[in-house]
Formats: structure tokens, C-alpha cells, sequence
């Protein structure tokens, strides 16, 4: 999960500059270098530099002794929270019931929460334009039957580049009229003659958008990442310089849910948020995203239980080992980085991206499962003494 220079692939990269970047929060705190990218982690105790063969990576500047805890990242930009776990997982902090209801359930905007607080917390950090956001999926969503959200077969080839690009143009001309027939519904200032008109053929592209299968788990994902960049304009870097799945799509059906769900928000977003729904926000979400989340699940029981993921930038800069030298744990939105073991001053500081289970399978398993979902063949030292 390491950064990369942000580029111009499909369908373009092209989308708002940014006047500074931001950090994550860190208990060793340092003045950030000029080449570290926006968002990576910066401490005392270790740097971000480039590898040979693994991008960017995070290394120890100082013995770290077992137990330290060297960085703590609560940058989340955006999380999605599995439909089916949406009434026993609060969506403020992650708090898991295992199986009961939570006691407060929002209606309007489709989430659970643990308590009024948290309750209050996501409303304040969503605000009113993110609010009126997420009150707008919910209605779509249950106007529809529980057939759209099936899963897909996950052992469909994975689209190519052209294939993708093709896709995305595929919706362009459709997108165009949805967005004027939206634009139409502003209140234009008198004498003010240079509108398009809203025809039938635009409100017909509306109508065609709105009656096509819905995917409520992309739609969420869309929707957490715009409402995001809405909120913080001046963080849209960071997650830029993150590592570019230039093919981040499981499968035809994953792109396809993905160019449905860009009509469905054009069709159903409030006016504010209108300009940030484009082909380039939505693929710019999907290519960072893809090597760059974080699995939220369960606290205990070892996370049998996963029920969602997030995007937390400065985390992704710690990459991978089956023999990782940093353990990680998640208190509610927070992430905690602590040493498993002592680490010597210039050894690479790593995490595991597999969990509990995964961690217990064979070598070949074990790389089979990251280049399916991470996209790398795994060279640690635990896979290469074997």
C-alpha cells in the first residue's frame, strides 16, 4: 500500500486542485520533508523513502523496543458499512453488538448508532449537504427489491484498461443530460437567458438512470467518498498520492455497478454536491481505494466478523510481511501502530494485511491471496525462507 505520484489514467486525473495538504495525527510528531507526500505518516521514530521494488515504504530511524506504539492514524476519508451490518454496527465508531440491534436507528439516513453522541458526531462531520446526501440514497434504496444488491460472481476476469475507459464513456452522453436536467432545477436570476432547456429527452435520461439495477454498497462507498471531499476540500491530495490501481474493478459487473451508481447520484444528489459527481471522482475513489483499505471488522474473536472497510491514507504507507514486525489494532475510527518486537534502526517497519485466518494458510495460499486482492507477489522473509 504504498503512494505513488498521482497521474492522468482513465478517466483522468484531471480533477480540483488543492492548496495544502494534511496530515494524520501522530504521538511523535515531526516537521513533514518536502518529498513525503500529502497525508503520509511523519514521526520521529521512523521515515517514508522509496524501495527498490515496493514504492514507498515506512522505515525505523531509531531502535524501536517491543510495545512502542509509533503512529496512530484516525484520517479516514471514507468507510463503508456492509448493508446486511448496518443494525448491529454503529455508524459513527465501529462499535460491533454481534447480532442485536443497536438502540438508535436514523431512518432517514439508514444508519445505527450506540449512542446519541455518536449519533449527533456523524450528523456534525456529514453536515447538511452530507446529511440531505445520505437521506437521498436511503430513499432510493428501499424503493428497490433486495435483487440488486446480490453479489456477483468474484471469479469473472477483471476488466482491462480499455475495457474500463469504454465503460466510462459508455455513460458520458446519458450523465450529460441527467446533470442538465438537475441543473435545471436552480433557480436562475432574471434576464438570464443562457440556460439549456430541460427537454423530455433529459428527464427521460433521468427517469432511465433511476429505473436501473441498484448496488447499495458501491452507492455507499460513492457516496462516504464524495460527501468526504465535499467536507474537506483541502485533503483531496492525500488521497491522490496514494498507490493508483490503474484497474481497480473486481469484475465486469463491478465496473458496471460502478457507472449505474455515477447516474444514480447524479440523479438523486442534492445541487451542492453535483459538481464534485464526475467520472474522474468516482474512478480517482475507486483506484485509490482498491490497495489502500483497511478491513473493519470485529474487535474480538479475532475479526472473524468483517462487516465493512475505510480508507485511512497515512496507514497505507506501512506495507506488508507474513512476519510483520508491527501489529495493529483498531479502537473505534482510530488505527494504533505498535512494535511486535524489538526493531533496529533502517529495518522496514510492517504490518499484516491478512487477517487471523489467512495468516495460518500455506505459503502458496497466502500469495495467491495478496495477488488476488492486493496485486503483488509476496517476497517477506517468512514466504521467501520457504
Amino acid at each position: 500500500m504504498d503512494a505513488i505520484e498521482s497521474d492522468s489514467s482513465i478517466p483522468s486525473a484531471s480533477v480540483f486542485s488543492i492548496s495544502r495538504p494534511s496530515s494524520a495525527s501522530s504521538i511523535h510528531p515531526v516537521d513533514t520533508p518536502k518529498d513525503v507526500p500529502a497525508g503520509a505518516p511523519s514521526c520521529s521514530l521512523f521515515e517514508v523513502r522509496h524501495t527498490p521494488t515496493a514504492g514507498r515504504a515506512v522505515f525505523a530511524t531509531q531502535d524501536i523496543p517491543a510495545g512502542t506504539l509509533v503512529w496512530r492514524s484516525d484520517d479516514l476519508t471514507l468507510s463503508v458499512l456492509l448493508r446486511d451490518y448496518r443494525r448491529e454496527v454503529c455508524g459513527q465508531c465501529f462499535d460491533y453488538v454481534y447480532g442485536r440491534d443497536l438502540d438508535i436507528r436514523d431512518k432517514t439516513v439508514g444508519f445505527t448508532f450506540c449512542s446519541k453522541a455518536c449519533q449527533e458526531k456523524w450528523r456534525e462531520e456529514k453536515g447538511e449537504i452530507g446529511v440531505q446526501a445520505w437521506t437521498a440514497v436511503e430513499t432510493l434504496v428501499k424503493k428497490r427489491s433486495k435483487e440488486d444488491s446480490e453479489m456477483v460472481d468474484a471469479d469473472l476476469p477483471r476488466p482491462k484498461s480499455k475495457e474500463i475507459k469504454q465503460a466510462w464513456e459508455s455513460v458520458a452522453a446519458q450523465a450529460a443530460l441527467i446533470r442538465t436536467a438537475r441543473e435545471g432545477e436552480q433557480m436562475r436570476p432574471l434576464g438570464e437567458d443562457d440556460s439549456v432547456p430541460v427537454t423530455k429527452q433529459h428527464k427521460k435520461a433521468v427517469a432511465k438512470a433511476l429505473q436501473e439495477p441498484i448496488s447499495p454498497d458501491v452507492m455507499s462507498f460513492c457516496v462516504s467518498g464524495i460527501v468526504w471531499r465535499h467536507r474537506h476540500p483541502e485533503d483531496w491530495e492525500k488521497v491522490l498520492a496514494l498507490a493508483n490501481d490503474k484497474t481497480p474493478y473486481h469484475n465486469s459487473d463491478d465496473l458496471r455497478a460502478f457507472t449505474r451508481t455515477y447516474l444514480h447520484l447524479l440523479a438523486i444528489l442534492p445541487l451542492p454536491l453535483l459538481p464534485l459527481v464526475t467520472a474522474e471522482v468516482m474512478f480517482a475513489l475507486s483506484s485509490r481505494d482498491s490497495h489502500n483499505s483497511f478491513g473493519i471488522r470485529s474487535l474480538e474473536d479475532d475479526g472473524s466478523e468483517f462487516f465493512g472497510y475505510g480508507c485511512w491514507p497515512a496507514a497505507s504507507y506501512f506495507n506488508h510481511s507474513c512476519a510483520p514486525n508491527v501489529e495493529k489494532n483498531r479502537e473505534d475510527r482510530a488505527w494504533y501502530f505498535k512494535a511486535g518486537r524489538d526493531i533496529e534502526k533502517g529495518q522496514e517497519l510492517c504490518i499484516t494485511y491478512l487477517s487471523a485466518a489467512e495468516r495460518k494458510l500455506s505459503r502458496g495460499n497466502r500469495m495467491l491471496r495478496l495477488k488476488k486482492y492486493w496485486g503483488f507477489d509476496c517476497a517477506c522473509e517468512r514466504c521467501e525462507a520457504l
